[in-house]
């Protein structure tokens, strides 16, 4: 089998479909169609059952598809490192990230980018939810880890990572800790701590007002951390992403009737101009285990 077989399987198992496999792979359909026929005979079984415009892998598709990927990586990583060595440099990328989303999950994404790109060097900087996009389009950054785009543009590829929901945060022990889930009329009697960067403070206090009840901050601030380890301490409770506590002795509980989530996505420029390393970064975030 070929290393283009095994690409073009790939970007058909993260697809099932082959028009859009096709694309990915820059090749035409009927070529696509052709390699994955050769690869299900040089294997001796069906890899995808094509069932019309539905395509679904097989057991054998899906038992194959991560050693594949392995593959895949490693002749990544040589490429790398071949290229690298050759031009005596490493490759860096600066990356925005906006700063309500939690550094647990992207580190440690980063951590397995690094082992998977050896010669790539990334410099994190921290944005707010508005200024991913004019920094990427200016060429300020190179991507950008943000939350709910606001609107969709053909010069933007956006990677789905991870969906949260909004929680309200309160410290251990706290009375409303040992609920499944609190009602308004129990949050509105709280001391309420305002994250003044959350980009569900609009909505929410619009849910909370069209039920008559305002609820009056004790303490507000930019900061996470600072407003995080007030509830952590009982100074009172806050809203917060349910991935998103960067401080210990937090409880998360659902508030009734508060129904919201925000997702969180990685955005770079499209179109074959792109660095080779954040084309292979976004790969990276398409099969990385999120969950």
């Amino acid at each position: 089998m070929e290393l283009n077989q095994i690409r073009y399987f790939l970007n058909l198992a993260d697809t099932l479909n082959f028009t859009e496999a096709a694309m990915r792979s820059g090749v035409s359909q009927p070529t696509l169609t052709r390699a994955i026929q050769r690869l299900e005979q040089e294997l001796g079984g069906t890899l995808v059952y094509r069932d019309g415009k539905d395509s679904r892998l097989t057991s054998l598709g899906r038992e194959i598809r991560s050693e594949f990927a392995l593959i895949a990586d490693s002749e990544q990583r040589v490429r790398a490192i071949s290229l690298n060595r050759v031009r005596g440099r490493r490759e860096t990328l600066t990356l925005g990230i906006v700063n309500t989303i939690a550094p647990a999950l992207i580190t440690g994404f980063v951590s397995h980018a690094l082992r998977q790109m050896p010669m790539l060097e990334l410099v994190l900087q921290p944005i707010t939810r508005d200024e991913g996009l004019e920094r990427l389009l200016s060429g300020q950054i190179d991507g950008c880890f943000c939350t709910d785009p606001t609107a969709e543009n053909n010069k933007i590829t956006t990677v789905d990572m991870f969906s949260e929901r909004l929680l309200l945060a309160m410290a251990q022990g706290h009375s409303l800790a040992g609920q499944a889930s609190v009602s308004l009329a129990d949050l509105s009697e709280q001391a309420y701590l305002d994250r003044l960067q959350c980009e569900f403070r609009t909505r929410v206090q619009n849910h909370l007002h069209e039920r008559a009840i305002i609820m009056i901050p004790r303490l507000r601030s930019e900061r996470e951390d600072l407003i995080q380890q007030a509830v952590a301490e009982g100074a009172g409770v806050c809203m917060l992403p349910e991935r998103s506590a960067i401080v210990g002795g937090l409880t998360l509980r659902p508030v009734d009737t508060l129904d919201l989530s925000r997702t969180v996505v990685f955005q770079s420029v499209s179109g074959s101009g792109t660095a080779s390393a954040v084309r292979q970064l976004r790969v990276l975030i398409e099969r990385y285990a999120w969950s």
